[in-house]
């Protein structure tokens, strides 16, 4: 079987998911094809040596828009970073979804595995291919708003939207036109990342719960530590904001003692901690997932981090930078297994960006308080109150079972032509 898989220029988590997949599908005998940009083809032949990697580029030219963009995306869809990234250009989404489309017709693919890729599903039904997304279920079209946990927030307010390009684009392959940009990421089976008591979205004829889709937990054997571990993980880059949380985090390690703290993270962090016990740098995969099975709570934005840490039992402290990472925190604290950072509780705020949209406001929060007296008091319940650990074993088994029910790559396979 031929499978191409593509991901959207996206963070870590996307990217080392991808990547396993790949390998998955390679041990099996099936011949894969990446589709990844410039900016991050070297990582993905780091992570799937033996795999083929076609370069093309992801995103627009880099847009900056006229005010800061906030520091927690509540975009309710998906126009607010598509916008915010420059997607409204036609050009730029013809001339992409045309590359895309070579690569696809050069190839031949029996299936193409999407995720968040934004103008593959569009390249893919002009040439026939069947598409399985890898998406959170909140992102995908028949699912409820990104934002669902704050719609009441929304009231009667529009919200941007980015068809225009696009459609533009399918029209050139005489295809129909979206009616919601959340189509871009609906494939003909969509494999959820997670399990079903950690997504408000209903389970539907085309959506599996696949649990944690990257290398799998090691076996339950947690090493002694004099001390409690907290590993903090907060993805970089991809015009994620600047925020207080790397000097806020700086002071908690030197204030708390009693703590062993591993934190994750290139230059943005690296001025605020010394290199050595604290501060390791990026690292890869393999050993990032050690250390989450040596820890006693993650810090993390709530993507694809959260369902690692949760399968190993471990609670999560969550500092949401989009919606659809707030969605899985707000699950998990729900069910007792970790905590959203209380600042995330204030109302949200809306403004004009002309360079983003002219009339409509985007919604956010432009600042947090995100302080090392209050991530201080957050990581202290969380370690000292047992019922977190407890809860985050239960999601855990469920977060297993979901795994183990399927087969990937027979799930892959099952939707190819």
């Amino acid at each position: 079987m031929r499978t191409v898989l593509s991901f959207w220029d996206g963070g870590e988590g996307h990217l080392a998911r991808v990547a396993h997949l790949a390998t998955l599908l390679q041990e099996r005998g099936d011949h894969c094809l990446i589709i990844s940009s410039r900016a991050k083809a070297a990582r993905v032949r780091a992570l799937a040596p033996e795999v083929d990697v076609a370069e093309v580029d992801n995103r627009p030219g880099v847009r900056r828009p006229s005010k800061p963009l906030p520091v927690y995306s509540h975009a309710f869809r998906h126009a607010q970073r598509r916008l915010a990234l420059g997607f409204d250009d036609q050009d730029f989404v013809t001339a992409n979804t045309g590359r895309v489309l070579e690569v696809l017709r050069a190839f031949r693919p029996d299936v193409a595995i999407n995720d968040y890729h934004d103008t593959l599903r569009t390249a893919a039904d002009a040439a026939r291919v069947p598409v399985v997304s890898l998406a959170m279920a909140h992102g995908l079209r028949s699912g409820p708003s990104l934002g669902a946990w704050k719609l009441h927030e929304l009231g009667d307010r529009p919200v941007p939207e980015c068809l225009r390009s696009f459609n533009h684009s399918r029209a050139q392959w005489d295809l129909p036109p979206y009616q919601d940009e959340r189509e871009t990421f609906e494939g003909d089976l969509n494999l959820i990342p997670s399990c079903p008591a950690l997504d408000p979205l209903r389970q539907r004829t085309n959506d599996v719960y696949t649990g944690p889709v990257m290398t799998g937990p090691t076996p339950r054997s947690r090493r002694p530590r004099r001390k409690p571990l907290v590993v903090s993980y907060l993805a970089e880059g991809n015009n994620r904001p600047e925020s207080t949380y790397a000097r806020a985090l700086a002071a908690v390690v030197r204030a708390e003692r009693n703590v062993e703290f591993a934190v994750l993270g290139g230059a943005r962090y690296s001025r605020y901690f010394r290199s050595g016990d604290a501060f390791l740098g990026m690292v890869p995969a393999q050993r990032y997932l050690a250390l989450l099975d040596e820890s006693d709570l993650v810090i993390t934005h709530g993507g694809t981090t959260l369902v690692h840490a949760l399968e190993r039992s471990v609670p999560v402290l969550c500092l949401p930078w989009t919606s659809s990472e707030a969605a899985w925190a707000v699950r998990a604290e729900q069910h007792g297994a970790g905590m959203l950072y209380p600042a995330y509780r204030r109302p949200l705020e809306w403004r004009i960006d002309d360079a983003v949209h002219p009339s409509t406001a985007l919604a956010g929060h432009w600042s947090l308080q995100i302080t090392a007296a209050g991530l201080l008091n957050s990581v202290r319940r969380i370690l000292e109150e047992p019922g977190y650990r407890r809860a985050a074993a239960d999601l855990g088994e469920q977060l297993s079972a979901a795994r183990r029910r399927f087969d990937l790559v027979d799930l892959v396979r099952s939707a190819g032509r």
